[in-house]
């Protein structure tokens, strides 16, 4: 992999998009396993995010993947929805959240 879960994570604050956020509040969980996997948290509010790494009880939603499958996502060369029907990712709590999050967070070029 060329690049890390963890560092995915990193990048995430800085790829937001405020604007396509609007008043939209989450706090999305991801569970991710295998080699560089780990559990983050993104949570959004008042227009900022913020992603701390470790679970917390209070998730709007958990996301449940693969390390591969992760950076795949992140890189673009797996598609996110294809993941989750084929069940590669597995969701938890208000999937809507969860959709929101692949409109608010530019992908890196």
């Amino acid at each position: 992999m060329a690049v890390t879960c963890k560092e995915i994570f990193e990048m995430m604050p800085s790829q937001f998009d405020a604007e396509a956020a609007g008043d939209w509040e989450a706090k999305v969980q991801y569970s991710i396993e295998g080699e560089g996997g780990g559990t983050w948290v993104i949570a959004v509010t008042g227009g900022a995010c913020a992603v701390s790494e470790g679970g917390v009880d209070d998730a709007t939603a958990t996301v449940e993947t693969d390390a591969e499958t992760w950076v795949g996502i992140a890189e673009g060369s797996v598609e996110p929805t294809t993941a989750f029907m084929t069940g590669k990712i597995r969701i938890q709590g208000n999937m809507a959240d969860v959709m929101k999050s692949q409109k608010v967070f530019k992908r890196p070029e």
